[in-house]
């Protein structure tokens, strides 16, 4: 191969920075060695991506950006089959920052301020360098390092298994180390493939126990082709017991996914990606270490699949639609709507009606939340602000906060200048955040909240008695109104002790000075009881369910009963 002809070929290099200055700088370093694109932001990275004329051979990415910030863009390109294999190098004047970059998956980094250009070239260069070079396909039958079985000809003998064996039932194991890129950075790529090898050697043993092959099929997955095996939690106990000998039990442990299956149709490389699949949703090896693959759980992951695929279009689209559950003053001689909780309703084109339950766990846990929230905050704001043009009526709502919202930098910005936008009063604007998400890190968010307050922004605990430090949270943070869980009003009439503490809690609220809300209130005996107890507002099917805009609309000027 001429490489000269490789090597004069111009890279496409995607900068995704949201401050122009820094796209500038970057851009005028890398363009007269290579194509420079530009992202403002996580969003424009990933349409970026689908709609290069040319693959992108290396991205520059800043970590703080609006909408979806550095972190989740890696987690996306790393979860991606098409996208994976880009490096990518960050852009950080954070030190702490740095090592999770390189834990997700980031090459390297760059400081801000910027190094010399020459720096900056050099490490772009070799990045891109020794990504096209781990690309190249080898034809070697064994991994040089561990002397396990390559992919292509570890799938080829697993194929030779199924046709020319004894019909024995099989299973398929992708061992995952748990955080080897942190172990590679905290002690050296020389002991991770110290630490490669033993962990390969140990697998042979179990595979030559099993009449089984071993492949190193990515990097810190292995591949194992095994006789089926009823106890897996033996495989595990004498996998860390071989590393607790060699190693500190706390700095390398795996995780397996198991895929059991006697249909020989079924292609090698989807039995492999499918016990892959169920490794990967360990998330934690210290509470779980091994998952078994079933077809329930392949619809589970399919249906994922297709909201998570689904999910920008849909925003696009505003197939998220805002709903608004009413919340009723009961104090006094008449009850009054007192202001709104606003509560996002999937309706998809195919699908239909997507429940809450089903969609926001899963963004909380890819990142999607936080471009759903801000999404959820616009329409709000922008109704608040059509009801009082055409009522003359300013009803405060609550938008719920995430955890991850909390932690974006720029979550006062952003709220802020919603507000300002939809000239909506900040004291207007009730945030709601669940006490049980900081009940560990309630020291980080005390100067967001603190901030939003000072700007004129509700505070709203929410979900009050879920978690595990609730005095404390009451005791550390600075808030305006208290909610309490839906729980005790579902319980409070099975026994005096649940009881009791609804009316504790009222006491609290009295005596911290904050407004009292009681949510899932659905009979009339409860409400009774919320009255005499001195709660000041009840949310709940006991007046209505959240409905539509258009239908909350009946609400204004109603008298309740």
């Amino acid at each position: 191969m001429n490489n000269n002809i490789i090597n004069k070929l111009k890279r496409y290099v995607l900068i995704a920075d949201d401050e122009y200055i820094n796209q500038e700088i970057l851009k005028e370093i890398l363009s007269s060695e290579y194509e420079v694109l530009i992202a403002n932001n996580g969003l424009e990275v990933m349409r970026t991506l689908e709609e290069s004329p040319k693959p992108i051979s290396l991205i520059l990415l800043d970590l703080n950006m609006p909408f979806m910030d550095g972190f989740t863009v890696i987690r996306k390109i790393k979860e991606s089959d098409v996208y994976k294999d880009i490096p990518i190098i960050v852009i950080t004047g954070d030190k702490d920052s740095e090592l999770e970059a390189l834990t997700l998956g980031a090459v390297d980094f760059i400081t801000k301020p910027f190094d010399l250009n020459e720096i900056i070239m050099a490490r772009v260069n070799r990045s891109i360098e020794l990504s096209e070079k781990r690309i190249i396909v080898s034809t070697a039958e064994k991994d040089e390092l561990t002397d396990c079985y390559n992919k292509p000809v570890f799938m080829e003998y697993v194929e030779r298994i199924d046709k020319y064996g004894n019909g024995e039932a099989k299973d398929m194991v992708v061992l995952n180390i748990s955080h080897f890129h942190l172990y590679n950075e905290l002690y050296g790529k020389e002991e991770g493939d110290k630490a490669l090898v033993y962990i390969s050697n140990i697998l042979k043993a179990i595979a030559l126990q099993n009449d089984g092959i071993v492949s190193r099929i990515q990097a810190d997955y292995f591949a194992l082709y095994v006789n089926h095996l009823e106890d897996y939690d033996k495989v595990i106990v004498f996998i860390h017991k071989e590393l607790k000998e060699k190693y500190n039990a706390s700095n390398i442990s795996v995780r397996l996914g198991i895929y059991s299956s006697n249909k020989k149709e079924e292609s090698v490389d989807a039995i492999i990606d499918r016990a892959k699949m169920v490794c990967d949703e360990i998330r934690s090896a210290n509470t779980k270490f091994y998952n078994i693959y079933s077809e329930d759980y392949q619809k589970n992951q399919l249906f994922k699949e297709r909201l998570n695929y689904d999910f920008l279009k849909a925003i696009e689209n505003h197939e998220f639609c805002v709903y608004f559950q009413p919340k009723i003053s009961i104090q006094g001689d008449n009850y009054k709507l007192s202001s709104a909780e606003a509560l996002v309703r999937w309706i998809h084109p195919e699908l239909g009606f997507i429940s809450p339950g089903m969609f926001i766990p899963l963004f909380e846990e890819n990142g999607n939340i936080k471009i759903l929230d801000q999404y959820v905050w616009r329409e709000t704001a922008r109704k608040m602000r059509e009801w009082y043009l055409k009522y003359n009526i300013m009803l405060p709502v609550s938008i719920n906060v995430s955890r991850i919202d909390m932690f974006d930098p720029k979550i006062v910005d952003i709220i802020t200048s919603i507000a300002k936008e939809n000239e909506i009063d900040p004291k207007d604007l009730y945030l709601e955040i669940t006490e049980s998400g900081y009940n560990n890190e309630t020291s980080q968010i005390i100067g967001i909240i603190d901030e939003l307050r000072s700007k004129g922004f509700k505070i709203e605990i929410d979900d009050f008695g879920s978690g595990y430090s609730s005095l404390n949270t009451l005791a550390t943070l600075s808030f305006d109104v208290l909610k309490l869980d839906m729980k005790f009003v579902k319980d409070m009439f099975k026994n005096d002790k649940t009881l009791k503490m609804v009316g504790i809690v009222s006491d609290i609220a009295k005596y911290l000075n904050v407004k009292l809300i009681a949510e899932g209130v659905e009979e009339k005996n409860q409400l009774e009881k919320l009255k005499e107890l001195k709660y000041d507002i009840i949310q709940g099917y006991y007046f209505s369910k959240p409905v539509s805009s258009t239908e909350f609309e009946k609400f204004f000027g109603k008298e309740f009963k």
